[in-house]
Parts: structure tokens; C-alpha cells; sequence
């Protein structure tokens, strides 16, 4: 495997196939983040391979992946390992345009029940220009994407996310790519097929503008958690102008295993009527 390559799981490679080069522009760069938790926190690229991030009084190292998405806006992706317990992953929407930051933490194990329950928290900050000064606005939640669809491609497989509300997503699939998981079924039960769903899959996100066309959106696997044992949290920053989007999971695979990688796919609008009035886990209308 590649050195630049060497946070991404082998298994997870055909996840990547669209995902961009890795981004070394900020190497040498460093940042000062006010964040709306009162935290103030600084960031820097030491090396192509390695980040600085934390409070002043209490900064550590880490291996990072970044992804260029726009001009000037950047995805940045590390986890705060070996230092936490149970594991914390950390994402940085940098927009060094505006000098504006969304933080996403994600974490496992809030919930006793579900020890592998993913949970994701949202925290807005500015980043302090050169001459000490910060930029009055913030990215913001918004509901610019509710009632919309995009199929997303991954290059091995389709998916369609449906943005049913501000606050809840649902997940689906065209008409071909479901006709080959039945197919895949089948084969895989001895020719014993199974019906598609009827009900939609329902689970909580939150979307966040972050310059017209560019928006980043947190999804949430805890019902599968409750299913299966096992989710994550998804993020993602996308390009609606391109349709082309980057993003990174976390959590833990149906093995087991610790999961925090990163990806790309290109999208395409997704007429979604039918599972948008499918009933849901949460009944959201």
C-alpha cells in the first residue's frame, strides 16, 4: 500500500476509488481556532504526514489525511489515538477563505447499552486572522437539503441518501442497483429470494452550510447499531455544484474492527417520492 495511503484499511480501498489526492498545501501553516465551546484550540501541519491539535496547554500529535474540496476549503480527518478512551475521531472543515471551522467529534460509547453506538457532535469556530482579528458569522445548520436526494456513487456500489427533513435521513436505492442486492441475496440463500424493504431506513443527521453549493452533513447508524451491534458516524463535505463529495467513516465494521477512513463519490439528483412516503423508524412526515 502506498505511504500516502496508509490510513485507509486495505479493505476499505474500494471505497476510495473516487476519493482525490491526498492535499499537502497546509504543511507549515499554522492556525489559531476560537470555537463556540469555549475551547480555543491550535492547529498545525508539522509535516505531510502529521498534525499538531489541541488546546495550547495541552497539544498532541497525530497521523491526518486532508482532502482539498474547494478553493481554499479543506477536510481534514485524524483520530486522538492513543490518548482517549473509548476512541475519539476528530474532522475539520477548514475554510481559510472565510477563516471559518465546523469541528465534527465523534465518539463511540455513550450509550451503556450499545457500547458501539457512534455519536457526533457539531462545534462552530472562526479561525483568527494575522491581524488578531475574527470574522462576526459562522457556518451554520440549515435546511437547504430537506426533501432533496442524491445518489452517491462509490465506484462499487450506489447509494442514495435522502435528506427526509433537517434532522433525519433515510437511505435507498435505484431501481438497478436494487435489483442487483436482491439478485445478490438470492444467489447468496440458494435462490431463495427476498422482498425489498418496506420499510425505509431512518437515522438522525445534521446538515451545515458552509458556502453556497458546499455543505457538510453528519449521519448517524444508530439503529443499525441496535440491529446489528455496530454503526458509525458518516461526514461528509459535499459539492453540489460538481456533485462530487469527500468524506470519512467512523466506527466499527461488521467484523468488529476499528473503521476511520476516508473517501470520495460523485453524486446525481435521486427522484426519491416513494421512499420519501415509505413509513420510517422515526415516522418523520
Amino acid at each position: 500500500m502506498s505511504e500516502e495511503r496508509k490510513l485507509i484499511p486495505e479493505r476499505y480501498e474500494g471505497l476510495s476509488i473516487f476519493r482525490p489526492p491526498l492535499c499537502y498545501e497546509l504543511t507549515g501553516k499554522k492556525y489559531e481556532l476560537v470555537m463556540d465551546d469555549g475551547v480555543d484550540r491550535i492547529l498545525e501541519f508539522i509535516s505531510r504526514e502529521r498534525l499538531r491539535f489541541g488546546a495550547p496547554e495541552d497539544l498532541r500529535d497525530y497521523e491526518y489525511d486532508c482532502l482539498k474540496m474547494d478553493d481554499q476549503c479543506y477536510f481534514v480527518n485524524f483520530e486522538a489515538r492513543p490518548f482517549t478512551s473509548p476512541r475519539l475521531g476528530i474532522t475539520l472543515v477548514l475554510d481559510t477563505r472565510e477563516c471559518l471551522v465546523t469541528a465534527c467529534f465523534a465518539s463511540l460509547g455513550r450509550d451503556p447499552k450499545f457500547p458501539r453506538m457512534p455519536a457526533a457532535d457539531l462545534v462552530f469556530g472562526a479561525i483568527r486572522r494575522p491581524d488578531g482579528s475574527l470574522p462576526p458569522k459562522r457556518h451554520s445548520y440549515t435546511a437547504d437539503l430537506a426533501g432533496k436526494s442524491i445518489d452517491w456513487n462509490y465506484g462499487s456500489f450506489n447509494i442514495a441518501h435522502v435528506y427526509q427533513t433537517e434532522r433525519y435521513y433515510r437511505v435507498a436505492f435505484t431501481p438497478r442497483a436494487l435489483q442487483r442486492i436482491m439478485k445478490n441475496n438470492s444467489a447468496m440463500m440458494g435462490g431463495e429470494r427476498r422482498e425489498a424493504p418496506k420499510e425505509a431506513y431512518e437515522d438522525y443527521m445534521d446538515a451545515v452550510k458552509i458556502r453556497d453549493g458546499l455543505y457538510a452533513v453528519s449521519l448517524l447508524e444508530t439503529n443499525l447499531c441496535r440491529r446489528n451491534g455496530h454503526g458509525n458516524n458518516l461526514f461528509f463535505l459535499m459539492n453540489l455544484k460538481e456533485m462530487h463529495d469527500v468524506g470519512r467513516s467512523f466506527g466499527t465494521n461488521g467484523e468488529g474492527e476499528d473503521e476511520n477512513y476516508t473517501f470520495g463519490a460523485f453524486g446525481a439528483w435521486f427522484d426519491a417520492k416513494e421512499v420519501m412516503e415509505m413509513p420510517g423508524m422515526y415516522y418523520i412526515h
